[in-house]
């Protein structure tokens, strides 16, 4: 089982979680070469939360970086990322983790994430799912298996440096977006749905936000990055059924779309990538909205 991985964490203003996802990595069964945590400007206590963890464990690596004014939360968060990797420049790895500062993993995630690239020369980029608690339950959030979220994202190297890596967004979807680009040139993308995290926040609310505006800028997302109208509908349509709060998830999403397409927001990915990704969804829409499972799936998903 492979340790050649690096992690690069992204951490503003998470002093309330932050020790449960260090403590969660430090029992990992497959331990990093090297983790960097890059504290992007923050006014809590989550600077002396990373260093004194990284003055305990050597691999564990503090960098600061100062919030540029100007910057949409979801760029800073990226520029924070790019920033954490130049420190591992000369590192060599085969594989990069991005892991968010309020994931709780399972001992064994990055064991068993390896085991599915091991499996799939062709996996490019994987992830588990995650879960939110609601009202005493956690639940696992919604997506669609080939959907591989930022906050826990695995790379085959190889398959980033492909990419071009990450693109620095004012609307977020870079995860997507690098999805999108990597099943372009040929690689796969998936989400094991028997490989759980705890999630301690609801997706979208990093930079503040509730719930239902944090679902309307998931809509307003999706149009940056192009997605199919038809498409669309019919994924408001599922989340109103299957995302908190219930009707008005999927509502909140639709009318974010809506206002970017009234507003002009700019695409935020080329062309010919918009294009395939239409192309995917319309052949999603045709086979009413399941992906294929491929032949290297656990059959338990």
């Amino acid at each position: 089982m492979t340790s050649d991985y690096v992690i690069i964490t992204p951490a503003f203003n998470e002093a309330d979680y932050l020790k449960g996802t260090i403590e969660s990595v430090i029992v990992q069964t497959v331990l990093p070469k090297a983790w960097v945590i890059v504290d992007d400007g923050s006014t809590d206590d989550t600077p002396r939360i990373i260093q004194s963890y990284a003055n305990a464990h050597p691999w564990i690596h503090y960098l600061h970086r100062e919030k540029e004014p100007g910057q949409s939360y979801y760029a800073s968060n990226v520029y924070t990322i790019l920033y954490g990797l130049t420190f591992l420049q000369h590192e060599t790895y085969d594989y990069l983790a991005v892991l968010d500062a309020d994931i709780f993993l399972p001992s064994d995630y990055y064991e068993q994430i390896f085991e599915r690239f091991d499996r799939n020369v062709d996996l490019g980029v994987a992830t588990g799912v995650y879960c939110e608690e609601h009202k005493g339950r956690w639940l696992e959030v919604q997506i669609d298996r080939q959907s591989t979220p930022k906050a826990i994202q695995v790379f085959r190297r190889s398959c980033y440096d492909a990419c071009g890596g990450y693109i620095p967004m004012i609307h977020g979807g870079e995860d997507a977006a690098i999805e999108v680009t990597a099943r372009q040139q040929g690689w796969q993308t998936w989400s094991f749905a028997d490989i759980s995290v705890k999630h301690n926040r609801p997706v979208g609310t990093g930079d503040g936000s509730r719930r239902l505006k944090a679902r309307f800028n998931s809509g307003l997302t999706d149009y940056a990055l192009g997605m199919h109208p038809l498409f669309i509908l019919s994924k408001c349509f599922r989340r109103c059924f299957s995302e908190t709060p219930r009707v008005l998830s999927g509502i909140a999403r639709l009318c974010g779309y809506m206002y970017g397409a009234c507003t002009h927001v700019p695409r935020q990915l080329p062309l010919e990538t918009r294009r395939y990704l239409r192309r995917e969804q319309l052949t999603r829409l045709l086979r009413a909205a399941r992906l294929a499972r491929p032949a290297w799936e656990p059959a338990s998903e």
